[in-house]
């Protein structure tokens, strides 16, 4: 059986893979070692190059491996922040500055590392009101409202559109994988009417956080697809791995890869 080469490009969605402990081990066991339990037909050698808070601007000045297989999950950090989507045309003309644009240079650094690899992406998923458990001043809205008049639905179907126009193989997280707003977290845990409720989707909306005096608003029984309102729980990495392994299996078998 030939050994093969995955290099793993995003996020902290993958950089925490490899960094459990960041989870305060919430998360047992990430997205991509369970995709590779789920491929034992074949050798892959895993090479995870996630970093932390990622878009893909921060990702144009990166040194990029050469690999056989790389898959790409991108984006939720770029709508959070101000950043213009672009349209096809900077995509085309890899304008820098832009989503589509910064998008294209990577894909452009993939292909000059190893011209004949698989690539494959996968877009964001929805969002609740995330709040790190190692750090609740580091917080952040849901995409159950626009950044910077973007909807991460919008960037999110854009994205999947833009990869196909260049001929890579897309995975819709978005559509396929069931992180609904009602399903990310079970409840936030908040102060309300003078004592703390715990408030289900839509209720918590608008209803105050502070990080510095307030309980970690996400105790172990509100986890479900997600542990902090952000991060896969370990029932959301394995909704995320097994339609990764999906594509992946498809694409390294059409490309004659494996035993």
């Amino acid at each position: 059986m030939k050994t093969l080469r995955w290099c793993a490009i995003g996020d902290s969605f993958t950089y925490l893979n490899d960094h459990l402990d960041e989870t305060a081990y919430r998360l047992r066991k990430g997205y991509m070692t369970r995709i590779l339990e789920r491929l034992p037909e074949y050798d892959l050698r895993l090479n995870n190059i996630g970093i932390n808070g990622s878009t893909f601007q921060d990702w144009i000045s990166v040194p990029i491996p050469e690999a056989d297989v790389y898959t790409i999950l991108l984006g939720t950090n770029d709508w959070h922040r101000p950043f213009p989507m672009g349209s096809m045309q900077d995509l085309q003309r890899r304008a820098p500055g832009t989503i589509l644009g910064n998008m294209g240079i990577l894909l452009d650094h993939i292909r000059q590392a190893s011209p004949q690899a698989v690539i494959i992406a996968g877009n964001p998923v929805e969002r609740a009101d995330f709040v790190y458990i190692l750090d609740p001043e580091n917080n952040a809205p849901g995409s159950y409202a626009p950044e910077n008049g973007l909807w991460l639905r919008d960037l999110s179907r854009q994205l999947l559109s833009a990869y196909a126009s260049e001929g890579v193989r897309t995975v819709d997280l978005w559509g396929r994988s069931g992180f609904t707003q009602e399903r990310l977290i079970r409840f936030k845990r908040l102060r309300k009417d003078g004592g703390y409720q715990d408030l289900p989707y839509p209720a918590y909306i608008g209803v105050p956080f502070d990080p510095l005096e307030d309980a970690y608003p996400y105790p172990p029984e509100a986890i479900a697809l997600t542990y902090d309102g952000l991060h896969p729980s370990d029932e959301g990495a394995e909704i995320l791995a097994g339609l990764f392994a999906e594509e992946m299996r498809e694409a390294l078998r059409g490309a004659g890869r494996g035993a």
